[in-house]
């Protein structure tokens, strides 16, 4: 999979095994969304970490604290402190990673060391996404992950993808093989199966 560095979203925060967080200040319009599959360098035989954001947390300031309270706030004041750059913490769960050194496939699986405090966060581009979904067996560490809104996050994931996979024929081989992966994994639970799959159509 190609690991070049495309757009920096932050740096991490905190690790663990599981997942990281990652801090960054942003335009409103440049939020991190809910479902996309991110990316980060971990020194062990030069692996790219690959996880999904499953929870994004605004910060607050001073400025807004003031403003939330007051009984006259001006319209311009909200529209000047919205145009700020906002501070975010976004959540992610590794899903699975790929050794460079020396060359491995991409495995859908937890790396053996989380990335370190201040490491850099970087986007996907199209290419790895389509790459990193084209056997959906990560599916198992989202149904898995004991923090993570499972449900919601795979179905916001599985849109995320079909929009950035090109021709149409990729798109439906992509839902088609998520389906046939989660009724795998779901076999026991058809309710949540039928929920998730409805979630995914929506």
């Amino acid at each position: 999979m190609n690991s070049k560095h495309n757009n920096v979203l932050g740096r991490v925060l905190r690790a663990n095994t599981r997942g990281f967080t990652f801090g960054t200040r942003v335009p409103k319009t440049g939020v991190p969304i809910f479902g996309s599959l991110v990316k980060a360098r971990i020194a062990h035989r030069s692996t790219t970490v690959f996880g999904i954001i499953y929870n994004i947390e605004i910060k607050d300031n001073g400025m807004a604290k003031m403003l939330s309270v007051s009984d006259d706030v001006r319209p311009e004041e909200v529209a000047w402190l919205q145009d700020q750059v906002v501070p975010v913490e976004a959540t992610v769960m590794c899903v699975g990673y790929q050794e460079q050194s020396p060359i491995g496939s991409l495995r859908h699986a937890l790396p053996s060391q989380p990335p370190i405090t201040l490491d850099l966060v970087h986007d996907c581009d199209e290419q790895e996404v389509s790459q990193f979904t084209t056997v959906p067996t990560y599916l198992r560490l989202m149904l898995e992950h004991p923090d993570a809104p499972a449900d919601e996050l795979i179905a916001a994931s599985t849109r995320l993808t079909v929009e950035l996979l090109q021709p149409a024929n990729s798109r439906e081989a992509f839902v088609i093989a998520t389906g046939r992966e989660l009724a795998r994994l779901l076999a026991r639970d058809g309710a949540r199966l039928e929920g998730l799959l409805q979630r995914i159509c929506m």
